[in-house]
């Protein structure tokens, strides 16, 4: 399935709807997957049997958004513990402005799923705890008070990537960050407090999940006049904007302006591309999120379940010290 996302420049989890011939993928985008899939002689196997699988060992996995590998590195940690114990996953998928979260959830509810595993999901807490007194629900990157949640420290995974950028001299650092919302503001905090605690001037910037919207803001950034050394992304897709950003004004990361990004998803680590950016492991979230769903429907009325793990940073050549022009 790798080979056949790769030459069809599309997720993994795009690929696995397209030939299960689901909703929320184009006609244009199903044909280029199934073309690459007969030059590559793919044959997928046992999705029918996945689909056809229901009676108590069904697990909906709520993913944000198809084209950001962080969501189908998730999907993988999952469906490795769940298949490994005999569960079918039913999929639906929300878009990077969270206006479809409430309508996929529900869907997942009516296909009567035991369990949900939300990754990316961006309504309230009040909203997810509704929803997780209806059905078992676990909230993937991401603590909900009072729901089970498997999720990791933003807050450190932030002064990670700042005190990397202090260390290498820059004192200008923009944060570009995330549509503030619940669940989805402790980057922001992470990057607010290790610049006061450097005595340093934070600069937030909200821009949105979109890469070509991060590029458009990024570029008002870059040409202000007291433009910055350094830019710290809230994820690899708004980094990969700023890095676009730079590209169009003949500018090269980690030698004219640092870029850091978050989550270390595989385009992260693309030929050409080299970002520095926040590992928060999440094929490992994944199967943790299993787990912790398998628990929840082995012990139903149990308190709510949270696991925790601690991020890592990944240094490649996006960030470099500050240029003498800078």
């Amino acid at each position: 399935m790798e080979d056949v996302a790769r030459e069809a420049g599309v997720s993994r989890s795009l690929v696995s709807l397209a030939y299960r011939g689901a909703p929320g993928v184009s006609a244009a985008t199903r044909h280029r997957i199934l073309d690459a899939g007969r030059r590559l002689n793919y044959t997928p196997n046992q999705i029918a049997a996945r689909l056809a699988g229901r009676g108590g060992n069904t697990f909906g996995v709520f993913l944000q958004d198809l084209h950001n590998d962080l969501f189908a590195d998730v999907y993988d940690g999952v469906r490795e513990i769940a298949e490994a114990d005999g569960k079918h996953l039913v999929l639906a998928v929300g878009t990077i402005d969270g206006r479809r979260d409430a309508v996929s959830l529900q869907t997942l509810e009516q296909s009567r799923v035991d369990v949900i595993i939300a990754t990316g999901v961006q309504l309230s807490n009040a909203d997810v705890r509704e929803t997780a007194g209806r059905v078992p629900l676990v909230s993937v990157a991401r603590l909900v008070p009072g729901v089970d949640s498997v999720w990791s420290d933003n807050h450190f995974g932030a002064r990670l990537a700042i005190e990397h950028l202090i260390g290498l001299g820059h004192r200008r650092i923009v944060f570009l960050a995330n549509p503030p919302s619940d669940g989805y503001l402790d980057r922001r905090r992470g990057y607010i407090d290790a610049m006061r605690d450097a005595g340093l001037l934070e600069r937030v910037v909200t821009t949105t999940y979109a890469r070509a919207t991060a590029a458009l803001d990024a570029g008002v950034v870059l040409d202000s006049a007291d433009a910055p050394t350094a830019v710290f992304a809230h994820n690899d897709q708004a980094a990969l904007g700023v890095l676009d950003a730079l590209a169009v004004r003949g500018l090269s990361a980690g030698r004219d302006v640092s870029v850091i990004g978050y989550d270390n998803s595989s385009v992260s680590r693309a030929p050409g591309t080299a970002l520095t950016t926040v590992d928060i492991h999440s094929q490992s979230l994944g199967r943790n999120a299993a787990i912790t769903a398998m628990r929840r429907l082995a012990e139903p009325a149990a308190q709510p379940i949270t696991h925790s793990s601690m991020p890592s940073l990944v240094i490649r050549g996006s960030t470099g010290p500050v240029g003498p022009a800078r």
